[in-house]
């Protein structure tokens, strides 16, 4: 039929406009979301012909009685009338049990996990004392909770049936696995809240000669009761056998990225001084620099302490020799359970190994000889007349008992003693991981400080181990050397304080040239370290020099806030201490809209890691948690558990409620608890 001219469309095609209309109208009335084009548009073809008959089914019958019986099949659940609720009342009290007895298989988890113990035996059969600590500590809190006996109970008594009890390793481990999830969404969460971060890594083999790297998170988080506070945190051990710079580099990157941490937001990396972690080319610094420039390396101050004991432990020989016997003395009393008894009732303490990698066991090792070296004497005078001993031990017993009863001897265990104590005293406070880098410097000068005091003290010192000789009946003096001829001093046969000068000067020297990089970046935010120090003439060069450097953080207005801070920081802050406490400060009298720039500054300073003991401190977790009898864990597990464990603290402060509803609502099958 040919359409003429003027005529409307209606007109030719009635039916079609008929229900065009009709159509309209119905969507008009309708309330169903999928009809609007919100729900299914008609743009989109593979549901357009569902949206043209949803009108016509609304309009039907058996909708509008499927709708009716809907409705009131709500209103009596909500009345709580008919049988259909008396089951849903059934299901909900069975819900609310396993919350309850999930509440207590939580307890539990977080109490072995935080303290390193196993979880599973030799068996998972309930009463038998073999199946772990997990099951074993449940059965003595069933002796104290009904409903955990009762739970129990059923378990035991349906042995072989299928049964859902989350006693099972499965369920331990899922259980483990969606706590550890909870411990670092937590983590994850304080850090994105932050902004700024510093990354630590370190790494070490675990009992099944795989290499454990760990990653570590540093930031500055503020509290709810707006206190700022220096955090570090654990993310995660990674399974990694790299050892290239670029290798180490990809795989902290490629962990960043899982858990959806931007670099750009990183501000520092903590290392140790290892050339592939802090090679200025192709270390680890290095690389993450290339990505992110504002990512300041900062080596680790413990370790660099380390290195400087030790190398000026090698830098004599009588020194090297003495440390030496140290370790030959241990190995002489420590080889024999009866030598040992003898050197405890002599001396009342014992003695300790020496360490290359731990500095602090040194002190360890020099004090008791220092305190008891008659005991010692006599120890060894025992051992040489009671004990025996094959030819090679009664000739290292003597040669110690020679060594040790030389003034030279003497003269190393006053000094080193000494050294030592100071060192150690320098290295608690920088292990810390609540400390920043301005306190870390202060802690250096001051050792400088107490080292060039000792050296200007040798007339003392050599006084003190004279009388110590004198009350051994040593005779004072040191062997004469033929290699060097010095002028002598009337009361010595020989200079003596060759070998004391030496060492310090390694030393004083040491802490000097291994403090260069973090005195480095004390200058870079001098202008927020020395504020009450700084001269008007000061200001804009230092201020300039840190807003360069952070472009995306400050901006010009920094060098007008800091001069506005420091014409009122006498009167408003001077009993901060530090720059923490100048922030907390800032925020407790809520001046942070004025002073905005410089508390970014200072959490960006603050930011910035001091050492790695943090990553130590989660090596020492890893040994317990991953041991020569539970080796075979995957690292998922092993990763939950690391997390639960180092940061325990963390964990007990969580609400796991959610946690628990949800895995309850995931595993009721039927009203009937248990059944599946």
């Amino acid at each position: 039929m040919k359409r003429r001219r003027g005529r409307p469309k209606e007109l030719l095609y009635p039916s079609r406009s008929r229900h065009s209309l009709r159509q309209d109208d119905l969507r008009k009335t309708s309330t169903s979301a999928l009809n609007s084009k919100e729900g299914y548009k008609t743009a989109d073809l593979k549901w357009r012909r569902m949206y043209n008959k949803f009108p016509d089914h609304e309009a039907s019958k058996a909708h509008k009685a499927c709708y009716l019986k809907w409705k009131n099949l709500k209103y009596s659940l909500i009345e709580a009338k008919g049988i259909d609720s008396s089951l849903q009342k059934q299901i909900q009290m069975e819900v609310e049990k396993n919350k309850a007895i999930l509440e207590k298989i939580l307890d539990v988890t977080l109490f072995l996990a935080s303290r390193n113990l196993p979880f599973r035996g030799t068996t998972d059969n309930l009463g038998d004392v073999r199946n772990g600590n997990f099951l074993g500590t449940l059965e003595l809190l069933a002796h104290y909770d009904p409903l955990l006996s009762d739970h129990l109970q059923k378990v035991s008594e349906k042995t072989g049936a299928r049964m859902t009890h989350y006693l099972s390793p499965e369920s331990q481990n899922e259980f483990i696995e969606l706590c550890g999830k909870k411990v670092l969404e937590e983590i994850l969460k304080e850090r994105e809240k932050t902004i700024y971060y510093s990354v630590i890594c370190d790494a070490t083999p675990d009992i099944s000669h795989m290499e454990q790297n760990v990653i570590l998170l540093r930031y500055v988080a503020n509290k709810e009761d707006d206190q700022w506070e220096i955090i570090e945190r654990f993310l995660q051990f990674k399974a990694f056998n790299g050892k290239t710079g670029r290798e180490i580099s990809e795989m902290i990157l490629k962990t960043l990225e899982e858990h959806s941490i931007d670099i750009s937001d990183c501000r520092g990396q903590g290392f140790d001084n290892g050339a592939n972690m802090s090679g200025k080319v192709k270390g680890v610094q290095a690389e993450i620099k290339k990505i992110n420039p504002l990512a300041t390396y900062s080596p680790c101050a413990s370790h660099s302490l380390n290195l400087v004991g030790v190398q000026a432990a090698e830098s004599c020989p009588d020194v090297s020799t003495f440390f030496g016997c140290l370790n030959r003395l241990y190995n002489l009393f420590s080889a024999s359970p009866e030598r040992w008894a003898i050197l405890k009732s002599q001396t009342g303490c014992s003695l300790q190994c020496l360490s290359e990698t731990r500095w602090s066991a040194r002190i360890a090792a020099v004090k008791p000889v220092a305190n008891h070296l008659p005991s010692i004497i006599e120890a060894l005078d025992t051992i040489l007349a009671k004990c025996s001993l094959t030819n090679e031990a009664r000739s290292e017993a003597s040669g110690l008992k020679q060594y040790f009863m030389s003034f030279k001897a003497i003269v190393l265990l006053t000094v080193w003693k000494k050294i030592l104590q100071s060192i150690e005293d320098r290295n608690l406070i920088l292990q810390s991981g609540k400390i920043s880098i301005e306190v870390e410097i202060d802690n250096i000068r001051a050792l400088k400080e107490e080292m060039e005091v000792l050296r200007n003290s040798w007339d003392n010192l050599f006084a003190e181990a004279s009388l110590i000789a004198e009350a051994m009946d040593v005779p004072k003096g040191f062997p004469v050397s033929h290699k060097r001829k010095r002028k002598r001093f009337a009361d010595e046969s020989q200079s003596s304080e060759d070998v004391f000068f030496v060492a310090l000067d390694n030393i004083i020297s040491a802490l000097d040239i291994r403090f260069q990089t973090t005195a480095k970046i004390y200058e870079e935010f001098f202008a927020i370290l020395k504020l009450k120090d700084l001269k008007e003439d000061q200001i804009h060069p230092a201020c300039h020099s840190l807003v360069s450097k952070y472009t995306q953080d400050l901006t010009t207005g920094f060098e007008n806030e800091v001069r506005h801070l420091k014409s009122v920081y006498k009167a408003t802050f001077a009993d901060c201490q530090s720059p923490l406490d100048l922030l907390n400060s800032i925020y407790r009298m809520q001046l942070q809209s004025i002073f905005g720039e410089v508390c970014v500054a200072v959490r960006i300073f603050c930011t910035l890691p001091v050492s790695v003991s943090g990553a130590e401190r989660a090596f020492s977790k890893l040994k317990l948690v991953k041991n020569y009898l539970r080796s075979t864990q995957t690292q998922e597990r092993f990763n939950s558990l690391a997390r639960l464990s180092v940061e325990s603290q963390l964990s007990r402060q969580l609400d796991f409620k959610d946690l628990i509803s949800d895995f309850a609502n995931k595993k009721v099958r039927q009203w009937d608890f248990g059944s599946s």
